[in-house]
């Protein structure tokens, strides 16, 4: 028996909840429940209220979906965006210490 493809949809995050969870509106004003993907944990991407994201569904099941990715919303590469010097306020690595 083949796989079923999984139901591709994008959405605005609404609300957070716990353990990862979040209520996602998609396009029609519904609402669907979105947990993180298992890459975004691993790599602690971080969604905030408002955040565009993109959910894939289970054509069986379309209330609940799997968050696989985060778009940020602004259309700036990422060093425009920090103004610049990447390294500036992380503070980075320490010089080394001479004996």
């Amino acid at each position: 028996m083949a796989k079923e493809e999984k139901v591709v949809l994008e959405g605005k995050i609404v609300d957070i909840l716990p353990d990862g969870q979040y209520r996602v509106e998609i396009e029609g004003g519904h609402q669907i429940l979105g947990y993180t993907s298992g890459r975004m944990r691993r790599f602690n991407i971080r969604i905030v209220v408002g955040d565009t994201v993109t959910i894939e569904t289970s054509p069986y099941d379309l209330n609940r979906g799997r968050i696989t990715f985060r778009d940020s919303g602004t259309d700036a590469p990422p060093s425009a965006q920090s103004g610049g010097n990447r390294r500036s306020g992380r503070g980075g690595r320490r010089p080394r210490r001479r004996r």
